[in-house]
């Protein structure tokens, strides 16, 4: 067997040396490196070969979306920070592909999940792909009053640019080579001559009915109407090309038109964070200089760096949106100009009829025609891999996402109609690509009743009142909790004085959250939750504005062995409740592990609202 280069990687641990591991590969065969390390783990890789200068590493990185090329010379190169970062690798395989005198080995190696089993990630990455499927589904019909099964939704916005454009130059320069030399088809034509040829039928009937007629005297010629052949372009494969330059074009304006106002939601997110930054400057500079107020200042610094920052977050995403949109009218103008082609505006508006083996036989045709195949299947949730944004989610965000699909699906089962927020919101660019952005509030309701739900995800909350002209939640230290959920009555006021629940999502082991002989870091935090202030506007009057309405917080977090599933706090009670939670096969007649008892505790909380809620 001819001696094969060695990739070694080195897999950092917390407190212990790094241990080193050495790739297998076998020559013609893709195999499992045997390597395999946790999504929070720092880990390098090197090349070593003494034999071939040349040889080479292709490998999939946590620092660029293609795979990055190593040598011998660079040493060891880092592929994963060990940072929780947006960048880093999920769980999941990722290539490795080895080059060696003229030979390329195949092999990947694994980064696997911290908390969960392969088949429970699986489980979860599953229940959320088709949570997007089947919500989406049921809000289409609750929106368009429809109890009959109807066509899916349309797949993101974002899914549509990716195709478009990604193809966009494979569809121009197809469409160029079309219009250069387009299929052309032999016709008979009648007209009027001064010469005969080949007179059929129909020319000598002609001729005796009118031909003669239009001689008016022995100067003139005489006239004959006889059937000519020409090359047209009016055929089912041009009629094709026009359709898919139309289809397209419809596409690209309708994206323009979203981003446009997923752009100005954007600014008047930055412009509310501006607001509140300087809100918090002005106040920052009245105490600045004032004995008995540093722990304010300190608290507004705070504050002012979170708004900064998520100015920041919001800014780059305007930008992005506007690279979007700037392509998109590139791409706009390439197709306009293609559209205004003087023989493909002559040809009939219609979709054609069939598929012809001439445009199947012709590269140009057939490749335009499979693209817009491609696309068609895209927007029919075709796709196997429509929901590609689930799979590319850190394992905590998973986790997040899927607890607000339980949650959802419980309050669904208490009769609570999903009616605005993230996908019920018609045209929302993020409908379906597997992101849960933040800030994202939800509103439920039952039809006739006396009050709202409101499920807020990772919601910003202000760190002090400038502003007592409206109510809302705020908190001193900045904490922002995964999930709030809020009963409002119609009037938009705190249904009662404990109306408020708390879901914290934590993918921890139980000893990180459960410890009665010393008390967990994380404790501080659910403890801050279950004190979280409300400001009442309402409450100005008899001069108590502020509450603290959160009856329960309740911490999700993933089912471990030998752990008691459910735990009441050791000194809050059920008031702090932690719960273990397991995604479960969705074919499965059975409820997921822990949804019962998740069940249970909102049930519970919803349970003061009066038996029927109803406005009487």
């Amino acid at each position: 067997m001819d001696m094969l280069p060695e990739v070694t990687f080195t897999v950092y641990r917390n407190n212990l040396e790094p241990i080193e591991k050495k790739a297998k590969f076998i020559n013609e065969q893709i195999i499992y490196s045997g390597i395999e390390v946790n999504e929070y783990t720092k880990v390098d890789v090197r090349l070593s070969c003494p034999f071939d200068d040349d040889a080479k590493l292709v490998i999939d990185s946590c620092f660029s979306e293609d795979s990055i090329e190593i040598i011998e010379s660079q040493g060891n190169v880092t592929i994963m920070s060990g940072e929780n970062s947006p960048n880093m690798l999920v769980p999941g395989d990722y290539s490795i592909e080895l080059s060696c005198k003229g030979v390329t080995y195949y092999s990947y190696y694994r980064v696997s999940s911290k908390v969960f089993s392969d088949v429970g990630l699986f489980n979860l990455r599953t229940y959320l792909e088709n949570m997007l499927k089947g919500l989406s589904y049921d809000l289409v019909k609750q929106r368009r009053g429809m109890l009959s099964a109807i066509p899916e939704m349309n797949p993101t916005l974002l899914q549509v640019f990716q195709f478009i454009s990604t193809h966009r130059n494979q569809i121009s320069r197809n469409s160029k080579l079309i219009l250069k030399e387009p299929i052309t088809n032999l016709i008979g034509e009648y007209r009027v001559t001064n010469k005969t040829k080949k007179p059929d039928q129909k020319s000598q009937r002609w001729y005796a009915k009118r031909g003669h007629q239009k001689v008016s005297s022995l100067m003139v010629q005489d006239q004959y109407y006889e059937k000519h052949t020409k090359l047209s372009l009016d055929n089912q494969e041009n009629q094709w090309v026009k359709y898919i330059i139309y289809y397209f074009l419809l596409k690209i304006r309708k994206l323009e038109v979203n981003f446009q106002k997923e752009m100005y939601s954007i600014k008047n997110r930055i412009d509310e964070q501006q607001r509140r930054l300087n809100q918090t400057e002005e106040t920052m500079n009245k105490g600045s200089n004032t004995f008995g107020y540093k722990g304010t200042v300190k608290s507004l610094r705070d504050a002012r760096r979170r708004i900064t920052g998520r100015i920041e977050e919001l800014e780059k995403e305007y930008n992005t949106y506007s690279s979007y949109k700037h392509l998109l009218t590139s791409t706009t103008s390439i197709f306009t100009e293609l559209e205004r082609t003087p023989w493909i505006q002559e040809l009939p508006n219609r979709k054609p009829k069939k598929v012809t083996q001439k445009l199947l036989k012709d590269y140009r045709y057939r490749r335009m025609y499979s693209l817009y195949n491609e696309f068609r299947k895209l927007e029919t949730n075709h796709n196997e891999s429509r929901n590609t944004g689930i799979q590319h989610r850190r394992t905590w965000q998973l986790f997040e996402y899927y607890n607000v699909g339980i949650l959802i699906d419980i309050l669904r089962e208490n009769g609570y109609k999903w009616v605005q927020g993230w996908l019920a919101d018609s045209d929302n660019p993020q409908q379906h690509i597997g992101t849960l952005p933040q800030d994202t509030v939800l509103r439920l309701e039952k039809d006739n009743c006396d009050h709202y739900l409101e499920l807020a995800y990772d919601s910003e909350l202000e760190t002090s009142i400038v502003d007592q002209s409206y109510s809302r939640y705020f908190n001193s230290d900045g904490r922002r909790p995964d999930i709030r959920l809020t009963i409002y009555k119609q009037n938009g006021k705190l249904y009662s004085e404990k109306a408020g629940l708390i879901v914290e999502v934590k993918c921890r082991h139980h000893r990180y959250l459960i410890n009665e002989e010393i008390e967990p870091d994380v404790k501080v935090q659910l403890k801050d939750f279950k004190k979280l202030e409300y400001f009442d506007s309402n409450g100005l009057v008899n001069g108590d504005p502020v509450k603290t309405p959160i009856k329960q917080v309740i911490v999700l977090y993933p089912k471990q062995n030998g752990k008691v599933p459910v735990v009441a706090d050791h000194i809050y009670g059920e008031a702090i409740i932690y719960l273990q939670i397991e995604p479960n096969d969705i074919t499965s007649e059975f409820k997921p592990f822990g949804y019962e008892a998740f069940k249970n505790n909102v049930d519970n909380f919803l349970s003061q609202i009066k038996e029927d809620g109803s406005n009487e």
